[in-house]
């Protein structure tokens, strides 16, 4: 996320006054150290508080650089401390005993180093937040109201590298949700009764997502049983069916027909008479020797 205009009207302002404070602080104990060192290194001593103080500010800026970059190496940081730490106390050693002047000597690089933590505190957050690695705390009310479940809830933010404690509170929700419905369908013993790796998901925290579709697979009722379909009828054999009956009219026409035909044809065969009416060879013949037949005497 950007600086806006006035955060970076601020911190070139606080850049400026550390600026001062380096330069105050490097001018102050440079003659008090080169006092000190005077003794062993005669007209070098300058060398000393320059050398220590030069040092100091090449170790505090690859280490914030590596902290920008998201490679911090700590070792550089306590190297920074340890001189910071020796110029302090060669500064305290100056003021012979006094309380005073020692804490005069010191207070010019505690401030340095106080306000080198704060830069380098705030270069970690943001690259943490780019690349996704800052996790965020969880707050004091939730401690003080359930501090073994909150305990156990930031464990498994460390250990899963859950950075952001909405989606934390998410998860273990969903976790507690699927224990409800263990419970509810195997009773307290579920552990022993539930598939192995669903235990192991929901009492680590981990893959919660497919825990949860297992879980809900798992305990959902069963489906009702459709109702048997009827077996369909069976087509009657076709010696057993029955023929529908020729309606009266195309028998009184094929008659009338036939009437005519044997009028015209008194020798026509059944087959003929069949094959002109469009109608079987046999039932020509009965159609023929019906009609042919004399009427019986009244």
């Amino acid at each position: 996320m950007p600086l806006t205009r006035a955060q970076r009207v601020l911190a070139a302002t606080g850049g400026l006054f550390f600026a001062g404070l380096a330069a105050l602080g490097g001018y102050g104990s440079f003659a008090s150290v080169r006092d000190v060192a005077e003794p062993w290194f005669g007209d070098q001593a300058w060398i000393v508080p320059a050398g220590v103080d030069l040092g100091i500010l090449a170790l505090v800026s690859v280490a914030l650089l590596l902290e920008w970059l998201a490679m911090p190496m700590p070792a550089l940081r306590w190297m920074a401390f340890a001189f910071t730490a020796a110029t302090v106390w060669l500064n305290v050693s100056a003021a012979h005993g006094d309380v005073t002047g020692m804490v005069m000597h010191a207070a010019m690089p505690v401030l340095f180093i106080t306000f080198i933590e704060a830069v380098r505190h705030a270069i970690r957050r943001r690259a943490g937040i780019a690349a996704g690695t800052v996790r965020e705390g969880v707050p004091v009310a939730r401690w003080l109201l359930a501090p073994l479940s909150t305990f156990r809830l930031w464990r498994r933010m460390v250990l899963w590298q859950i950075t952001s404690y909405p989606d934390a509170l998410r998860a273990e929700q969903r976790r507690r949700h699927a224990l409800a419905l263990l419970d509810d369908h195997y009773g307290r013993k579920w552990k022993s009764k539930a598939p192995a790796d669903v235990v192991w998901m929901l009492r680590d925290g981990v893959m919660l997502d497919q825990a949860l579709d297992r879980v809900t697979a798992l305990t959902a009722p069963p489906e009702p049983a459709a109702p048997p379909r009827p077996a369909p009828a069976k087509p009657a054999p076709a010696a057993k069916r029955k023929k529908p009956p020729v309606p009266r009219s195309v028998a009184t026409d094929n008659e009338a027909r036939a009437l005519a035909i044997i009028d015209a044809e008194p020798n026509i065969t059944g087959a003929e008479l069949g094959r002109r009416l469009n109608i079987s060879s046999r039932q020509g013949q009965r159609l023929l020797s019906r009609l042919s037949s004399p009427a019986p005497a009244s």
